[in-house]
């Protein structure tokens, strides 16, 4: 099931009385919300209740082996062998299929069944979670948790299953024991609006987007898109990924708020970052954690000085990349963010770098526009290599960032005005609200606006209109996924 299913309504509207029901009962409170979490995800395939409740008891069991034997590397070792190994064989089977058919030439047996290959949804983010929890368990950390049930409900909970952000066991685990599930929301309004932001960035701006660029990058080799320029696509495309994403982390965190959690944010403006380092802490923050923490320190971080330091971003970020999907241009992609970030590290330790860091006033303004436009374009550039897997495909799409007809600089999707128009339009409000709150974060502003009853009611009253607007705006149809399912 997906948040933008029409069934998600009615499953939200059962969640939500049988949490409001179940206060002060405890015992019938967690495994409800587990026995409604797994039917939101098995709803559509329901083995896939199956497979995850497999990796609940798999964590489960590990981390008690961890606390509990003197054997904890070995239990560690269990722990993640299990969850990369069904990651693997979910994820890269395919990719690992057509590249043996490709060097060798022999026909793998199996190779038939990869057209019609269904990777589980949200398997790397509840996979990337037991692992965050393992390692924290066996690093001293959290305790493991002896209940089965809150501990697959800590990795079942259907707000953030699919696709994030990746919670630690501090951040909702510990919340699960008795005497510290909610039992009333913990900000009502600021999650109404996450939840109205977040479905008007999907179904209006990232869908609206997706109908106007998916013929050009569907076709980019072909007679239909000759000569068009590949640039405003791009453009598009990054928008269209950081809506669809953010929409679905904005629909999450708020759901979270209304049954009384609060989660770490995924994205703070990270195409205003100044470097690609600024970049990734502003982008999928809970990932770029998760890979700080769990993969580039352990891999030395920055302690051994800077061929391990660059070894490391570089090993880091094409494994983040091959976390994405089964494709090499995935790990392309992850190790052109990896080049950005090893180019980074090299120039901040230039006499240039420190020079241009000391400016101030107009002379400050004018390196950091630069650096921000610089910064997007790589980002917007290694984006291609994320939308698009044939090698050819890219070629050409790369190809015409510089080759084009004069006369086809703005055509197609590119040149839609209604999509240009919901941008600015966009561009206006989100200014706007910056202004009024004074630039602070949602959680600082909202409480600001509830304490006077007129700004209390607008901001009610913005919320309940962003969810009208988005019923009347979005397409009528079956809305497409969200593009971080496949992951």
């Amino acid at each position: 099931m997906s948040f933008v299913d029409r069934e998600f309504i009615y499953f939200l509207l059962v969640f939500a009385l049988l949490w409001h029901f179940t206060r002060g009962r405890y015992e019938l409170k967690i495994p409800g919300m587990l026995a409604m979490s797994l039917l939101f995800y098995g709803f559509h395939r329901w083995w896939l209740v199956l497979l995850i409740g497999a990796y609940c008891i798999a964590d489960w069991a590990a981390a008690l082996a961890i606390e509990r034997t003197r054997h904890k590397k070995l239990a560690l070792l269990a722990g993640l062998t299990f969850n990369l190994g069904v990651l693997a064989a979910w994820k890269y089977t395919p990719l690992l299929i057509v590249t043996i058919n490709s060097l060798t030439g022999w026909k793998v047996p199996g190779t038939e069944a990869i057209d019609g290959w269904f990777i589980p949804m949200g398997i790397s983010f509840y996979g990337f979670s037991g692992i965050a929890y393992m390692v924290d368990v066996y690093r001293g950390v959290v305790k493991a948790e002896p209940n089965l049930v809150r501990f697959s409900l800590f990795t079942t909970f259907f707000p953030h299953l699919v696709a994030g952000p990746i919670l630690r066991a501090k951040e909702f685990l510990t919340h699960l024991n008795p005497g510290e599930l909610p039992s009333r929301p913990e900000a009502p309004l600021e999650g109404t609006f996450l939840i109205a932001r977040g479905l008007f960035k999907k179904l209006v701006l990232a869908d609206s987007i997706a109908i106007a660029i998916d013929p050009f990058f569907a076709d980019v080799s072909g007679a239909a898109t000759a000569g068009v320029w590949s640039l405003p696509y791009v453009y598009l495309y990054a928008l269209q990924i950081y809506f669809d994403f953010s929409g679905y982390t904005d629909i999450a965190r708020g759901l979270g708020l209304w049954f009384g959690f609060r989660w770490p944010d995924n994205f703070n403006w990270p195409y205003l970052a100044s470097s690609v380092q600024d970049f990734w802490r502003r982008w999928h923050m809970t990932l770029s954690r998760f890979l700080r923490d769990y993969l580039y320190i352990p891999l030395g971080g920055s302690k051994f000085g800077a061929l391990r330091t660059l070894t490391a971003l570089m090993v880091t970020m094409l494994l983040g990349g091959l976390w994405h999907g089964a494709s090499w241009s995935f790990m392309i992609w992850g190790g052109l963010h990896g080049l950005f970030l090893c180019i980074n590290y090299l120039w901040a330790k230039t006499l240039l770098s420190a020079s241009l860091a000391r400016l101030k006033g107009v002379s400050a303004a004018i390196w950091t526009t630069v650096s921000i436009v610089l910064t997007f374009h790589a980002v917007c550039f290694a984006w291609i290599f994320f939308r698009l897997t044939s090698l050819a495909d890219i070629g050409n799409c790369i190809r015409k960032l510089y080759e084009f007809d004069a006369d086809k600089l703005f055509v197609g999707g590119s040149a839609d005005v209604p999509v240009w128009t919901l941008l600015t339009g966009y561009a206006i409000a989100t200014a706007l609200a910056v202004a009024l709150s004074r630039a602070k974060p949602l959680p600082e502003a909202i409480p600001q606006f509830e304490r006077v009853a007129f700004a209390r009611g607008a901001a009610w009253g913005v919320s309940a209109g962003l969810l009208v607007l988005t019923a009347a705006l979005h397409h009528v149809g079956h809305a497409p996924p969200f593009i971080y399912f496949q992951f």
